[in-house]
């Protein structure tokens, strides 16, 4: 009897501490939603737009040009950067 009762009384003490016994913290403690998480969702929720930011022509232009500096070898400095750019002008 005085074994089931401490038993009873443990079992009352450790009810109201917070049972992490192979559980994410999320499930045993959960986290309360972060201004990022409400701009998230808001996002989310947003309609997505008819058209794109960008421009498809200036897209295109742009991954143009980002495909162009591939083509030039590395230059040793920026003077000689500076100089090849003259010469080509």
């Amino acid at each position: 009897m005085i074994a089931g009762a401490a038993l009873m009384l443990s079992g009352l003490v450790v009810a109201d501490s917070s049972y992490e016994f192979g559980l994410s913290e999320t499930v045993s403690n959960p986290q309360r939603a972060t201004v990022t998480d409400w701009l998230l969702e808001q996002q989310r929720k947003t309609p997505v737009a008819e058209s794109s930011e960008l421009p498809a022509q200036l897209y295109v232009d742009s991954q143009r040009r980002i495909g162009d500096t591939f083509k030039s070898s590395i230059p040793e400095s920026l003077q000689e950067r500076a100089n090849s750019l003259k010469q080509n002008n």
